[in-house]
């Protein structure tokens, strides 16, 4: 049988630690209103409303119940009316893993309930040692250690160790001034926050789109945050990472573009997530001869609360309160504001909307690009994929910023929905156009060949490379459909020319492009030269 380990404490008095002797200690054991501003960049910053009764003379003000993952440095406190004089943070939390090791070479209380009878016996101990192998404890009969007699066992404490707090403590200590109750805000940032928008599309009838967008919520951290009001700022920021002195917990933020920033995010935060979960009461590794679990095996557990989670989110998306968060600028950001207080409590993720946009214009088509100088001529088929674009324009139906994530497409039927695929989207500012691949198109084939060779002078001296293209579409669509082919141009080949084309080119996002339309089962063709002048020396 394994025991457990029962912490019991018989403290008549816990003194004021991290004060000199001469200071007075003001303790303020809660926030009365808490606002949370979440950064995607796994952070939010924490402002808290207070009332403290201060004396005239110096003292020592507490702040019990602040996130246990504050930055110190970043703590800001306002309207206190005099000045600051040192600050404070103690994290030595009240738990059975820090109590043990604050507790070396104090004596204790042994409790061990025979089997059998039920009788109890009691043994003053020393302990000796006490860390992730277990708990060494020495008494009168020699040294031992805890868990290893195979009975009930557990251990009483005479005394709380100084520095020891039941919750997270942020400390200032200030200079003298005028006594009186007063209003304070207490700022700072803390880590093991994040959000993230996702998007839901359905398809009607025609060209439009119905669009939805929710942000999701997340707080990796111990404290329950009451009636806080949230807000999410969406936005790039230039952060330092942290061995730098910065608030980045993966890095130099500049460092990172595009899909490279959202890996290093989530990365950082899976990372954040097992280091919270494994900053618990430290209860399983005092396990003495006992078995614990093993790394792996949590690992698995949390896959599988992770699983029932994201259940539980496709539910919010059906569910989900109507009420839509508002937005606001600020500077060169944009904020997103829920209009009704919401607790956010430990280790909780949260659905909010904060988009809904009905009929929107959308374009589909069906797309291929060649990469630049690198496609195999060998490749004679080639798979078109579903393309979908819409401009992001108030003419157009929507004319609201995104903050990028995952858009998942759905097409309305006369029965129920059909899923078409899922794509990513950066942050889209207003006014800019959006375009993503939605999947693979089985009713069409793209047919290719490419015949290479390369120009030379007189001298012999390769003077460009030649490319003709033939690309032939078959279609066994039921309607006409819209083909776009696009071949995309490098360094090397910006100064590439068309020499000769049978359809229309134009020009795309620095590509060059092509749009035709192929008619219902039936084919269509785009033949065209591609002329690439060697770079000069």
């Amino acid at each position: 049988m394994r025991g457990a380990l029962l912490v019991a404490l018989s403290v008549l008095a816990v003194p004021a630690s991290g004060t000199d002797a001469a200071d007075v200690e003001v303790v303020s054991p809660r926030a009365e209103a808490v606002s949370v501003t979440i950064y995607r960049d796994l952070f939010a910053l924490i402002t808290e409303t207070r009332t403290v009764d201060l004396p005239a003379g110096p003292v020592m003000l507490s702040f019990d119940g602040v996130v246990e993952t504050l930055l110190p440095q970043s703590a800001v406190v306002s309207e206190l009316g005099r000045s600051l004089e040192e600050r404070n943070y103690d994290y030595d939390q009240l738990m059975p893993i820090s109590l043990l090791g604050k507790s070396i070479g104090k004596t204790v209380t042994l409790t061990r309930t025979l089997p059998g009878r039920g009788q109890v016996t009691h043994t003053r101990a020393v302990i000796v040692a006490a860390n992730y192998g277990g708990i060494t404890l020495r008494t009168e009969k020699g040294n031992e250690a805890l868990h290893c007699s195979g009975i009930p066992e557990q251990l009483t404490f005479d005394e709380l160790p100084a520095g020891l707090h039941p919750k997270p403590r942020l400390s200032i200590r200030l200079a003298a001034g005028p006594p009186g109750k007063r209003t304070i805000h207490v700022s700072y940032l803390a880590k093991g926050f994040s959000w993230e928008s996702d998007y839901v599309a359905h398809l009607t009838s025609g060209d439009r789109m119905d669009l939805k967008g929710w942000v999701t919520l997340r707080n990796f951290t111990n404290v329950n945050l009451r009636a806080a009001q949230v807000q999410m700022v969406a936005g790039r920021l230039h952060l330092l990472g942290e061995a730098e002195g910065g608030t980045s917990v993966y890095g130099d933020t500049d460092y990172f573009k595009g899909d490279a920033q959202r890996d290093a995010r989530q990365n950082a935060l899976e990372m954040m997530q097992a280091a919270l979960d494994d900053n618990g009461s430290g209860l399983s590794l005092f396990s003495g001869c006992y078995a614990v679990e093993r790394p792996e095996e949590r690992m698995f557990r949390r896959s599988i609360a992770d699983q029932d989670v994201g259940i539980a989110l496709e539910q919010v998306i059906v569910s989900g309160l109507r009420r839509i968060a508002e937005r606001e600028e600020l500077g060169d950001y944009h904020l997103y504001r829920l209009p009704w207080p919401t607790d956010l409590n430990a280790r909780q993720t949260k659905q909010a909307l904060f988009l809904d946009k009905a009929r929107i214009k959308t374009e589909r088509f069906y797309g291929f690009r060649f990469a630049a100088q690198d496609f195999e001529p060998d490749e004679e088929h080639v798979r078109l994929w579903a393309r979908l674009s819409f401009e992001n324009k108030k003419s157009s139906g929507l004319g609201e910023p995104l903050p990028g994530g995952m858009l998942r497409v759905f097409e309305r039927g006369d029965k129920s929905d059909l899923f078409l695929g899922e794509s990513t989207i950066d942050d889209a500012a207003i006014g800019t156009p959006v375009e993503l691949g939605i999947g693979g198109a089985l009713d069409l084939q793209l047919q290719v060949a490419v015949d290479s060779d390369t120009e030379k002078n007189r001298a012999g001296h390769e003077t460009a490379g030649i490319a003709d293209v033939d690309l032939h579409v078959l279609s066994v669509k039921p309607r006409p459909v819209t083909i776009e082919i696009r071949q995309e141009l490098n360094e090397y080949s910006a100064n590439a020319k068309i020499e000769k084309s049978n359809q229309r080119v134009g020009r795309k996002s620095g590509d060059f492009v092509w749009r035709f339309v192929v008619p219902a089962n039936g084919a269509g063709n785009l033949t065209y030269r591609l002329r690439v002048p060697e770079p000069d020396d």
